[in-house]
């Protein structure tokens, strides 16, 4: 039995917004992590004694300039950036009509600011992250399409 584009959209749909979901929870606790204990990033050079520890090396490298004003704009920005996250993820996946706009503003928002960031850090995962986001708003845009259509049509509801 083939799958019809509506269905091919509405499944990776539902995968990106249960990705998104999750992000948002591994986001609010590190930053929920960076907040309670601060400097902690700078104590991963306790674990690099081991050379084969390529995750503790990574996160040494990483946090070799970081400030402790950066952690804290960090931990801000990680919370407030996964609670939107899973408010956002909880109306799309309940089908709410105003979480569909609501997210692609949100997550337009944060592409433009992810866009800034690249220009000054010529970061490329931070790049993939911007592909994958704007994958994700195409997928919410082809489903919001299709539930506006559904109303037109008279098969959803008008005021969920």
């Amino acid at each position: 039995m083939a799958i019809s584009k509506r269905q091919a959209v509405h499944w990776m749909f539902d995968v990106a917004v249960a990705v998104k979901a999750f992000n948002g929870v591994l986001e609010i606790a590190g930053g929920s992590f960076l907040l309670l204990k601060p400097g902690w990033l700078g104590s991963a050079s306790l674990l690099t004694q081991h050379p084969a520890n390529w995750f503790a090396l990574m996160i040494d490298r990483w946090s070799g300039g970081l400030t402790a004003d950066t952690e804290r704009f960090a931990s801000t920005y990680l919370i407030a950036h996964g609670v939107a996250k899973l408010v956002i993820a909880w109306g799309l996946i309940r089908e709410k009509l105003w979480a569909f706009p609501t997210a692609l503003v949100v997550f337009g928002l944060l592409i433009l600011y992810q866009m800034y960031r690249v220009a000054h850090t010529h970061s490329l995962t931070l790049a993939l992250l911007i592909a994958i986001d704007i994958v994700v708003c195409y997928l919410i845009w082809r489903e919001y399409g299709f539930r506006r259509d559904d109303i037109d049509a008279g098969v959803g509801i008008a005021n969920r």
